[in-house]
């Protein structure tokens, strides 16, 4: 084990053994402000607390992961690592600018080994968190937006999205990664035209109880420098969704329909197997473009604490279809339960289990069948089981379990575990 490897997980059950004690602390009426805080260096009177009044909000965490294949075929060795989050929100107001303005500055870092490719056959990524930004080959990732927000509820913002941080607010499955599901699937939707870091701008209108939302980007993912000093040059993508707020039987409930059209050129997948052939063999690789998809989404209530109505249990579901040429994804959905537990010690506790089933396009799966590889690609499904445990407001551990079954269909079925410990600083 590296000497990494080591700190990661003396780190891990270093935090682990002092939530633990803390929270018996707490529960034995122990007087220490340390264990209410929302953030271990937050807190009234802090220097945190002056900064946000200021104007500048100041938010970190540290996310440590004990994740592996316990069944199927691959590596079955128990991976550590860990993922670093630093958010910086600036009140333009507060800061003596003009009222609505705002900027996000959002720096990600991760560091040690990860479980994504144990060699089981499994595609999507099965820890949302350690895959991004290491999607990009990069380690660290910066993200920047300035938004403008007006009186009658529009919002206007541009620059740098993680879209990860759109996903984490999403109802029910919100978190990115951090808090609730891990795999991809569930935490940040692939519809195949939507990159995870995008350069574009977004404008966001409230009609109560229906809010519109138009996003414009470049199809690239922003990761790569030409994004950001040749926006645009290799096409334009728009994104235009809709967002029903309503009630049923009292309880709040979530309905979306997106769609997304791009100007983009992309390789035609069914010349897929002449990038296989070798050089003299192999045919010239022909274009596809405008890619599109839709999807529609839910998030229903189903139970509400009656102490906190933020926080509560119930449904969810997604449903999304593309073009398949040259989308890469075909149809996809994916449904379960989430949300808060219904304990009354431990209402900030969140569980939540769903399915998912995703379908390669396919004329890319026909034309990998047709290609020298020879290899008949299926759906990749699976389900995702997950309990996170509040020890202390700024201090959680996520036990989950994974049961995929990958696209190649010789694979095995596989069963990952984990365990995430977040503190938030």
């Amino acid at each position: 084990m590296s000497g990494l490897k080591r700190l990661l997980l003396g780190l891990g059950f270093v935090l682990l053994g002092f939530g633990v004690n803390a929270a018996e602390e707490e529960k034995s009426g122990a007087e220490n402000p340390l264990l209410t805080r929302p953030a271990l260096l937050d807190g009234p009177e802090t220097s945190r607390q002056s900064l946000r009044e200021d104007g500048v909000d100041i938010k970190a965490s540290w996310t440590q992961f004990g994740q592996g294949l316990v069944r199927g075929f691959g590596d079955h060795s128990f991976e550590l690592g860990g993922k670093g989050d630093l958010v910086v929100d600036l009140d333009g107001e507060k800061l003596g600018l003009w009222t609505g303005l705002y900027l996000n500055i959002h720096q990600e870092i991760v560091a040690g080994d990860d479980a994504l490719a144990q060699g089981d056959g499994v595609i999507i990524p099965i820890n949302t968190a350690m895959a991004f930004p290491r999607v990009g080959d990069k380690e660290a990732d910066t993200s920047i937006l300035l938004t403008q927000r007006f009186s009658n509820g529009t919002t206007l913002s541009m620059g740098k999205f993680n879209m990860l941080d759109a996903a984490a607010r999403t109802p029910l499955i919100g978190g990115g990664g951090l808090d609730t599901f891990m795999n991809t699937a569930f935490a940040a939707p692939i519809s195949g035209v939507t990159p995870p870091y995008l350069l574009g701008a977004s404008l966001g209108v409230k009609f109560d109880p229906v809010s519109l939302g138009v996003l414009v980007y470049d199809p690239r993912n922003a990761q790569n420098s030409d994004v950001i000093t040749e926006p645009f040059s290799e096409g334009v993508t728009l994104s235009v969704s809709s967002t029903l707020s309503t009630s049923l039987y009292g309880l709040p409930g979530f309905y979306s329909v997106r769609g997304v059209i791009s100007s983009e050129e992309s390789v035609d997948l069914k010349d897929i197997p002449q990038l296989i052939l070798p050089p003299g063999i192999s045919e010239p690789v022909g274009t596809a473009k405008n890619p599109w998809y839709v999807s529609f989404n839910a998030q229903q209530f189903l139970w509400q604490n009656p102490d906190d109505t933020s926080k509560g249990w119930g449904l969810f579901g997604h449903v999304g279809f593309s073009d398949e040429n040259p989308t890469p994804v075909g149809t996809s959905y994916f449904f379960g339960l989430s949300g808060n537990a219904m304990f009354e010690e431990y209402p900030n506790d969140r569980w939540g289990i769903g399915y998912f089933k995703y379908r390669l396009s396919g004329v890319l799966a026909d034309a990998i069948a047709a290609s020298p590889i020879n290899y008949l690609i299926g759906p990749e499904q699976g389900v995702e089981v997950f309990y996170n445990h509040e020890f202390l407001p700024w201090l959680n551990v996520t036990a989950d379990i994974q049961l995929l079954d990958g696209f190649p269909i010789s694979s095995s079925n596989s069963v990952y575990a984990g365990l995430r410990t977040k503190i938030s600083f």
